[in-house]
């Protein structure tokens, strides 16, 4: 059985969602982000003290986006990833990496800008230079999905659509998105009409 850690609004809702497509057991490890993140019986199965972490076979793993490309890798039945030789795994790989090092870092750039600095008076700054970035990146997300049509791959839902469904939930302005982004807000709301991903990702983002 997978045990996931994970904490409420945190990467972990992902990983999770993958695990409720695939129909797998697993145990799921609230985390209380507040503090428990920094305690030593965490930091000695993920030690840069962050969620989600994933479990499996006794060894510990982290990072967000590489959990979900496992998971659905090694659940093929899930349809939640192209097979290594198909010619669509190139743009599941690429998109799958842009959401986790381009559009979510700059997210956090803009949650967290006094991260990046050490002069307390450039936190205002980072953070306005962050949204500007977090923009460009959903700009290039949402011309990419109207090329490509509802999903990221077409018409079959993948790891990047989970992805992006759960950093659409931390967009600021949220009610914004569909006039801002229509092809991200259509992408979402098809990913959300999974019951499992809508139930896991509504209650975590509004316990965060």
């Amino acid at each position: 059985m997978y045990k996931i850690y994970g904490g409420a609004g945190s990467a972990g809702m992902a990983p999770q969602c993958i695990l409720e497509c695939a129909g797998v057991a697993y145990e799921f490890v609230a985390v209380d982000l507040s503090g428990e993140h920094r305690d030593a019986d965490y930091l000695a199965i993920n030690p840069y003290g962050r969620v989600p972490t994933l479990v499996i076979d006794g060894k510990a793993m982290f990072e967000s986006a590489a959990i979900c490309m496992l998971l659905a890798d090694r659940h093929p039945e899930a349809g939640l990833a192209p097979a290594n030789d198909a010619p669509e795994r190139a743009q599941y790989l690429q998109w799958s990496v842009f959401l986790t090092n381009t559009l979510q870092e700059y997210m956090l750039q803009g949650f967290y800008p006094e991260r990046c600095t050490t002069v307390a008076s450039q936190a205002e700054n980072i953070a306005e230079a962050a949204k500007g970035r977090v923009e460009r990146a959903m700009g290039i997300i949402d011309e990419a999905l109207a090329a490509t049509g509802t999903h990221f791959l077409g018409n079959a839902m993948s790891v990047p659509d989970i992805y992006l469904a759960m950093l659409a939930t931390w967009y600021e302005p949220l009610d914004a998105l569909a006039s801002e982004f229509p092809n991200i807000e259509r992408n979402c709301d098809a990913v959300r009409r999974h019951p499992a991903i809508d139930r896991i990702l509504s209650e975590e983002s509004a316990d965060g």
